[in-house]
């Protein structure tokens, strides 16, 4: 009898069972599963807590290796953070307050000159409203803030090494000024308070800039670490300017995030 013959026979579907997981899998299914537990309230509130703090993590994560899952990524990212800082407050746990990240420390990001040019409108936009909210004396939103917004719009435009700047500097704020303390937001039709709607739409906008990048189906071998590296930085960017609306009153359920 041959050797062939008492071969161990295959059986169907094994192979592809144990096939190992990609990153992209491995960091869905670890925010979805985390996730799960976050929002089930008949689980222990510091399982929970717990739980949101891990998704957090994993939905960035998932952002930085699922390039298109960027956007979910990205909001169910900073979601989480919003349901990790009201659980933290129920168990008395002490929170840093949501200060958004700039880019000082970056030299280079691997995405497309006229998305990053995008970005750097929507951070100078931010900017200039937090601006007019600050000088009237808004309580939340302060002149570092909007610094903060224009340093960064400043950096993404350098970034680009774009010789075109679009950016207005001065935006038409009569839409603002009429509505200093709620306003509808145009891409939900929910009312929410002014500052959290210019972070979120601050946010969405850099969403769709980086979902429209030349480069955002790239899954090249030789620039796929600098593209992924590129992404969890944009990522967690953007998250801090959701994180901060919701914490800012923006609605958090699913239908006011999510197309």
């Amino acid at each position: 009898m041959g050797a062939s013959a008492c071969s161990t026979p295959r059986v169907a579907g094994r192979a592809e069972s144990e096939r190992r997981l990609s990153a992209c899998e491995s960091a869905y299914l670890s925010a979805s599963s985390n996730s799960d537990r976050m929002n089930d309230t008949s689980t222990h509130i510091v399982e929970r807590y717990l739980s949101a703090r891990q998704a957090s993590y994993d939905w960035i994560e998932t952002a930085t290796q699922c390039s298109a899952r960027f956007g979910e990524g990205t909001m169910r990212g900073a979601q989480a953070r919003h349901i990790v800082r009201t659980l933290a407050t129920r168990l008395g746990i002490a929170v840093d307050p949501v200060t958004p990240s700039r880019l000082d420390d970056v030299s280079s990001l691997d995405l497309d000159d006229d998305s990053l040019s995008t970005m750097a409108e929507a951070e100078d936009a931010a900017g200039f409203a937090t601006e007019i909210l600050a000088a009237r004396s808004d309580d939340n939103v302060s002149l570092d803030l909007s610094d903060r917004h224009k340093t960064t719009s400043q950096r993404l435009i350098s970034l680009a090494g774009n010789d075109d700047d679009h950016r207005d500097k001065v935006y038409d704020a009569a839409t603002l000024l009429a509505n200093p303390d709620t306003m509808v937001d145009g891409a939900t039709g929910l009312k929410a308070p002014t500052g959290a709607v210019i972070e979120m739409n601050c946010a969405r906008s850099e969403i769709s800039a980086v979902a429209a990048s030349s480069n955002a189906t790239g899954e090249g071998t030789s620039s796929n670490a600098s593209r992924k590296a590129s992404l969890g930085t944009l990522a967690a960017l953007i998250a801090d300017r959701a994180e901060l609306a919701l914490y800012w009153g923006y609605p958090a359920f699913d239908e006011a995030l999510f197309d």
